[in-house]
């Protein structure tokens, strides 16, 4: 269970006391741990996979703790606990990071992020094709489900043996555009920048957050990158990797669809605004 470290780190700006929620918020597979790790290098110095979820939990896994505590083993739907759940983060105190896949909105009435609790977002976007290809492999489903399932726009992940470990993501334009729309300060962040300059996105990270690193940002570019990330994996292993898909970090790379391109066409033609506002088509025929 969650201990939702408080994060007291030196040069950060002091939270509205009832607005101290941050969240790293993103579609399945497009970057969210990347950006955790970032986070949990530049307050420790270092990367330790398995401690991670202990700094910064998702939310579901908040979700469950708060149904533990209340002695829950079952529930009609896990949004009724949302609120609940987002106003014992907060009640913690200082900035609490918590990790979601959820869409941003009222979800059964209830606001998901609460904007009364909510201090910022950094919301991470990746090409929706290649989101496809890492999906496919994590959930164990095939090409053609992936691209379907990206559409969708009452898509919901969940874990059939848990009740509250239910996430509703929307479609992957759905997801990051509503976060876009947010009340609160947003900081976007492109997995492609990330991997092609992440000295200078984690330094967007760290202004936006105000957050003096640890370690300067070049080290935790070093200690985050993909290949320490995965050899972290092969040699402690990662609580959070799928059954399926067996490795957590499996590329990490851009363009992976190409490999598939016929496959996954359906995406570029639902998705083409938003796929040339954020560049992912600006080198290609339309």
């Amino acid at each position: 269970m969650p201990r939702v470290f408080r994060l007291d780190w030196a040069g950060i700006l002091q939270p509205n006391k009832n607005r101290n929620i941050v969240w790293i918020a993103s579609y399945p597979k497009s970057g969210n741990t990347w950006v955790r790790s970032i986070l949990y290098c530049a307050t420790h110095g270092k990367v330790e996979l398995n401690r991670m979820g202990d700094m910064i939990p998702s939310f579901t896994a908040c979700v469950e703790r708060v149904a533990n505590d209340r002695g829950l083993s079952d529930i009609d739907d896990a949004a009724e606990l949302w609120g609940d759940t987002q106003q014992w983060i907060s009640s913690l105190g200082g900035f609490r990071v918590i990790k979601t896949h959820n869409v941003c909105g009222r979800i059964g009435g209830i606001p998901h992020p609460d904007p009364k609790l909510t201090h910022a977002a950094i919301c991470v976007v990746r090409d929706p094709r290649d989101v496809a290809v890492s999906y496919a492999s994590h959930y164990g489903r095939t090409l053609g489900q992936a691209v379907e399932l990206l559409q969708m726009e009452d898509n919901f992940t969940f874990q059939p043996d848990n009740p509250f470990r239910k996430s509703f993501i929307g479609s992957w334009q759905t997801n990051f555009t509503s976060w876009l729309d947010a009340s609160f300060p947003v900081l976007a962040v492109r997995y492609e920048d990330l991997l092609a300059a992440p000295v200078h996105e984690i330094t967007r990270i760290l202004e936006f957050l105000n957050l003096k690193p640890a370690v300067p940002p070049a080290e935790i570019a070093r200690l985050t990158s993909f290949g320490n990330l995965s050899g972290l994996e092969r040699s402690d292993g990662f609580g959070e990797v799928s059954e399926k898909a067996g490795r957590f970090f499996r590329k990490g790379s851009a363009g992976q669809w190409r490999d598939h391109a016929a496959q996954i066409d359906g995406l570029t033609k639902a998705f083409r605004p938003l796929m040339t506002r954020l560049g992912y088509l600006e080198n290609e025929d339309s």
